[in-house]
Parts: structure tokens; C-alpha cells; sequence
């Protein structure tokens, strides 16, 4: 496998690439030609991925600090041109449907509220309950979701296997827990 790890540029008010970060990149299932969604871009590390496997991509976050760094990011790997950064609250500023949609959550059950801590703070998991009552919405017929959740994410998957078809896809153990890429898509 010939994996694209694209070169970044870091702040202290954006979440570094960590385990999990990487553990998505790993494992994008987008293929050349599919219009792409990366929600809460941050360093956008997998929205450059993405428009480096030939996507057109959407690149979200709430973090204005977030969407400017992830702009230098997408220059800097040459692919200013294949996205499109906007502020948004997971849907909230978007209305189109896409073939993939891919989302590093905020999944630990900790309640920071700080902007760097808005991405791993998933409190009572609003956002996770938000994101999957939402992307079916979002979803161009076929269309799929890749999800990064972690083992202390307390949430019951089974409450969305009504509506979506989910399957793990990869995990990795680290030392207090273990995430998992999830890939969903619509029953």
C-alpha cells in the first residue's frame, strides 16, 4: 500500500495529528472522483489526503484557528484547488450529499470547553448522537461515512444498526483504550 502522509503545518490552538488522526488516514476508503466531506478538519491531514487520492472535499470545523491553519496545509501539499473550508457545526453550513463523509469525533467522555478541547471533549456524546441522526441526509445513494470512536465512547451502537449498516473496519489497542474506524452506510 502506497500511503500519502501529508506534510503539516501544527498549532497550540488546533489538535495535533495523533493515534487517531492516523489511524483514519490509514484507512480512507475514497476513491479517485468521489466528493468528499472531512468533518472537524483541524490540521485538514485527511481532507489533503483525500484531495491527494483525486476527491473534491468539503473541509469543516468550528475552529476558525482550525479552517486558517488547514488552508496554509492544503497550499503547502498543493491541493488548495481539490477543497473548500468552511465554518460549520458538523452539517450546519452544508447542503450538499456525498459519496464519503469521514469524521475524527470528539469521543472521549471528558466536558473541556475550550476550542483545542472542543475536538477530543465528547462529553455526554451529543455531537456523536447529532452526527448519526444527521449524515444519512448527506449521503449521495451508496454513499458512505468512516466514523473514529474509541472504546471509552459510551454510546450503544446498536441504537443506529436501524438505520445504517456499520461495520469495523480497523482498531488499534494504545495504552488506556482502543479506537476504532467505523464505516457506516445507509440501510
Amino acid at each position: 500500500m502506497n500511503l500519502f502522509i501529508p506534510k503539516i503545518l501544527t498549532s497550540k490552538n488546533v489538535y495535533e495529528p495523533a493515534e487517531d488522526s492516523y489511524l483514519l488516514l490509514e484507512n480512507l476508503i475514497a476513491n479517485k472522483g468521489d466528493f468528499c466531506m472531512d468533518i472537524g478538519t483541524g490540521t485538514g491531514i485527511l481532507a489533503i489526503a483525500l484531495a491527494k487520492k483525486g476527491c473534491k472535499v468539503i473541509a469543516t470545523d468550528v475552529n476558525e484557528y482550525a479552517l486558517k491553519l488547514a488552508k496554509e496545509n492544503a497550499l503547502l501539499n498543493g491541493v488548495e484547488n481539490l477543497i473548500e473550508f468552511r465554518k460549520s457545526d458538523l452539517f450546519e453550513a452544508v447542503q450538499e450529499k456525498f459519496d464519503l463523509i469521514v469524521f475524527n469525533c470528539p469521543y472521549l467522555p471528558i466536558n473541556d470547553l475550550g476550542i483545542l478541547e472542543k475536538a477530543w471533549s465528547g462529553g455526554n456524546f451529543e455531537t456523536i448522537y447529532k452526527f448519526f441522526n444527521e449524515v444519512d441526509k448527506h449521503l449521495n445513494k451508496g454513499g458512505k461515512f468512516e466514523i473514529l470512536i474509541s472504546s471509552l465512547t459510551k454510546i450503544n451502537m446498536k441504537n443506529f444498526e436501524k438505520k445504517y449498516k456499520l461495520k469495523k473496519l480497523a482498531s488499534k489497542k494504545l495504552f488506556f483504550e482502543e479506537i476504532f474506524v467505523m464505516v457506516g452506510e445507509v440501510l
